[in-house]
């Protein structure tokens, strides 16, 4: 598996994948919690200490076939991670205050399981 230092680029395809016709799938971030990494057919996250590719202060990205050229691993740091999913996460609340509650309190979880103090 190639291990890419193009952060930037796989960091945002997966929070594109969170969304489904533009909305944050809000189950998607509750799996993070649940299972310490979230993820479809193609492209997934882990931050579990359990995995073979677990890394200290980072999120695995994955990313197969056909969703990439080759498949394809990154690790982005915890705080890089959160601060995308928060941005993600804020216009959701916006576009559906009703949401509002139960995202700031999954967020606030993945902080926690993340250990980012601060943006």
């Amino acid at each position: 598996m190639l291990v890419s230092k193009d952060i930037e680029k796989f960091l945002d395809d997966y929070i594109d994948s969170l969304c489904f016709l533009g909305k944050l799938q809000i189950g998607a971030v509750k799996e993070m919690i649940d299972y310490q990494g979230q993820g479809s057919e193609y492209i997934s996250c882990s931050f579990d200490p359990k995995d073979e590719d677990y890394r200290d202060g980072y999120v695995t990205l994955y990313v197969w076939k056909p969703a990439a050229d080759e498949d394809t691993m990154v690790f982005v740091e915890n705080k890089r991670f959160f601060h995308a999913l928060l941005e993600v996460s804020e216009r959701c609340m916006k576009d559906e205050p009703q949401k509002r509650n139960e995202l700031e309190g999954y967020l606030n979880k993945l902080r926690t399981a993340l250990n980012v103090l601060s943006l």
